[in-house]
């Protein structure tokens, strides 16, 4: 194995799933805590808190002008502190920290998610699964080995039950295939290391780096704006293609690796699915907190 590749399989921290995101860790709009003391004139340590700000999302049709203008903070201190190099170059679902911003005109990821009827009824993709009992397997979750957070739920063994290579992966409900990756060749080693050196020099994962991660996927579309994606795909299930009609529990593919890190540095060793529900342009419980997104995830998944 390459040297490089070596370096990069030392930052992988958490399994390559997820969303794209300036900060190292997602943050819930709000004031930040203090980052630690630092020494007054007379050598007594006194607080230094970082600056009162909160976390946006990138929607379509947003210009960092545009960004700088609703919460009234200037373009430079917004690209300084996400280390944009060019402030022309922000994509949809980029998060953002916006400094001594007022968070209170931030919109929310989803609008009344707990009242929304299209966010219920969905099964678990795995036969017999749980959600895992760990946040970092969860929606937010920080993917600091390529700058972004987590979009989804990983089911690995132990969410319940077994999940290993080639385990069904089943659809959450009844819908339509608007994706089928029959077709998907694994990334090089060149290229694991391109994207995630890209990822980390930017601060973020962009949308391009963000789809290879996921590797092989299904996505099926549940109308009014509601989607759900199967990733890290095995293997497609026969007659599962792209306008095909699906029932909830109708086989969509096979458990596996595809898109990790780990499937070119140490294939076999992240044998997981990657589990999505979205929400327009976003995903479920984006920039909420973890027993906010867990309670979202517990209510959706209410057919099983």
């Amino acid at each position: 194995m390459a040297a490089a590749v070596t370096m990069v399989a030392a930052l992988v921290v958490f399994s390559a799933c997820g969303s794209s995101g300036a900060s190292d860790s997602p943050k819930s709009p709000g004031v930040l805590t203090a980052s630690g003391p630092t020494k007054a004139a007379s050598g007594a340590p006194t607080a230094s808190p970082q600056p009162i700000g909160f976390t946006y999302r990138v929607v379509e049709g947003d210009t960092l002008s545009s960004i700088s203008q609703r919460f009234g903070v200037a373009v430079d201190e917004i690209a300084a502190v996400n280390k944009l190099t060019d402030a022309a170059k922000i994509s949809i679902g980029q998060m953002l920290f916006i400094p001594g911003g007022d968070a209170g005109s931030a919109p929310s990821p989803v609008a009344s998610p707990a009242a929304d009827a299209r966010l219920t009824g969905f099964a678990f993709p795995i036969e017999g699964a749980c959600l895992p009992s760990s946040d970092n397997l969860m929606p937010n979750a920080p993917r600091e080995y390529r700058a972004g957070v987590h979009e989804g739920v990983d089911f690995y063994t132990g969410s319940c039950v077994d999940v290993p290579q080639g385990a069904p992966v089943l659809a959450a409900k009844p819908g339509k295939v608007v994706r089928a990756d029959a077709e998907f060749v694994e990334m090089t080693e060149a290229e694991l290391n391109e994207l995630l050196s890209r990822s980390l020099q930017q601060g973020y994962t962009d949308e391009r780096a963000l789809d290879r991660f996921r590797g092989r996927q299904v996505w099926v579309d549940h109308g009014n704006g509601v989607q759900t994606r199967y990733c890290h795909l095995n293997g497609i299930a026969t007659g599962i293609t792209q306008g095909a009609e699906v029932q909830a529990g109708q086989l969509l593919g096979y458990v596996g690796d595809s898109g990790t890190p780990e499937a070119v540095t140490a294939p076999g060793t992240e044998i997981h699915l990657h589990f999505e529900i979205r929400v327009g342009d976003s995903f479920l419980g984006a920039g909420l907190p973890p027993d906010q997104v867990r309670t979202l995830y517990e209510r959706a998944l209410s057919a099983s």
